[in-house]
């Protein structure tokens, strides 16, 4: 009998695959990597299903077996495959299990092949040849050969496409646009900021523009109910107080009923998602962005988390905080570049900016972990000076300082911050509707 790991990791790969029958195209497995033979004969027949553009799913498979149905348990053992995995999201851990106890198995194999010809003879040249065979087995699942050439045409052919006024995402602000050229796929952003300075509604304005550009919006919403964001978004697009979005049949006029209507409408165009859960872990934000990203192949993906320090950390770090942060940036950065997205996620900051005189934030005050300034490409801070200093005199100029650019300049730039109706808007553009108020 196998060992348990390899069994339930192979009844999990199986079980994810039926649940999600996408899962396939993100497999380099095959049947051969199987231990059991039941197992080998359920995956051969999802290959086959896969083959003949079919969905993978319990009916679909109990097909494909036939005969075979009952020399591997029948249908309650699908069944059992079935409902026994909690989530997908842990799918490439079994399979890199599956993987790693076929390469046990081989390495073994070798082996003892090895040392049933040394005793029979002593030729020498087939230690070479087995240690070239597990080289070849352990090199299996690493990424494929890089080839100059081919990288060099995609590139030449990228420079020529035709890109319009902006090569990234549209965040809605001109200046902020000029500085960064939109944000870009792959990019790992950070926008960080102390409570109550409007972080949460600068990346809902930012979602909102891309959006209405027709490009596909996730977010990851660990703090508040979809409901409350989706009347924060209203608010900002339909210019409606916030204070009457609490209690509307209370406060709204005919007018405003009308606004509500049509912002309703306009908004059930967009390619957007939001997922509330209040505990989510990083596995499984990849499992969503990864089935999102698949949804929508045809376009640019933005993925908002609001915000980076509420996400749950590995259990192994044993409650250290400053590795499971680390841990978490890392991946988000992974996240962005395997799946080609743009990820924005919100960042609290540290304290200790009350106790300087200038509170403005500085790359150092990012929250529990160094990392984060590593792994990002972009970071931005916003800054009020009310927030901080009762004497202010600009009470609503929000600057947002690009304290660090991978790819590009750093610097400021200055939004006015209207916050009943939860949204920013370029300074030239607020003062002009000011003087003309």
């Amino acid at each position: 009998m196998m060992e348990d790991p390899i069994y339930f990791a192979e009844e999990s790969v199986l079980g994810c695959i039926l649940c999600d029958g996408d899962l396939m195209k993100d497999t380099l497995l095959m049947p051969q990597h199987f231990y059991l033979t039941e197992h080998q004969m359920i995956f051969a027949k999802m290959r086959d299903i896969e083959g003949n553009n079919k969905k993978i799913d319990l009916v679909s498979l109990m097909i494909e077996l036939g005969d075979n149905l009952a020399n591997i348990g029948g249908s309650e053992y699908l069944n059992k495959l079935t409902f026994q995995v909690p989530s997908t999201a842990n799918f490439q851990f079994y399979v890199e299990t599956v993987l790693d106890g076929w390469k046990h198995r081989e390495a073994i194999k070798l082996t003892s092949k090895l040392q049933r010809h040394l005793q029979q003879q002593h030729d020498l040249s087939m230690i070479h040849q087995m240690t070239s065979e597990l080289l070849d087995l352990s090199e299996i699942g690493i990424a494929a050969d890089f080839h100059l050439n081919e990288k060099l045409v995609d590139l030449y052919e990228e420079m020529q496409r035709e890109k319009g006024e902006l090569t990234g995402i549209n965040t809605g602000y001109k200046e902020l646009n000029n500085m960064t050229d939109g944000f870009q796929e792959q990019d790992f952003i950070v926008i960080g900021a102390r409570p109550s300075v409007g972080k949460t509604a600068f990346a809902l304005n930012i979602a909102s523009a891309a959006a209405q550009s027709n490009l596909a919006v996730g977010i990851f919403s660990l703090e508040m109910a979809s409901e409350q964001l989706l009347k924060r978004i209203s608010s900002s697009i339909g210019n409606i107080n916030g204070m009457k979005m609490k209690n509307p049949r209370r406060y709204f006029s005919v007018e405003d009923w009308q606004i509500f209507s049509e912002v309703i409408a306009r908004i059930n165009e967009w390619k957007l998602e939001i997922w509330d859960k209040p505990s989510v872990t990083i596995s499984e934000m990849y499992a969503q962005v990864r089935r999102f990203k698949r949804k929508h192949q045809d376009k640019q993906c933005l993925i908002i988390i609001d915000y980076l320090q509420l996400i749950t950390g590995d259990k192994k770090h044993s409650g250290n905080r400053i590795q499971e942060i680390s841990e978490i940036s890392r991946k988000l950065k992974m996240m962005a570049r395997e799946l080609n997205v743009c990820v924005v996620a919100l960042s609290q900051l540290s304290r200790n900016i009350e106790s300087r005189q200038d509170k403005r934030p500085k790359l150092s005050d990012l929250r529990e972990s160094g990392q984060i300034e590593q792994d990002a490409d972009v970071i931005a801070f916003l800054y009020r000076d009310n927030y901080s200093n009762m004497n202010g005199n600009d009470t609503n100029i929000v600057e947002v300082i690009l304290a660090k650019q991978r790819n590009g300049p750093v610097g400021t730039v200055k939004l006015l911050f209207i916050k009943e109706i939860n949204k920013f808007v370029n300074l030239e553009e607020g003062l002009r509707g000011k003087r003309g108020a």
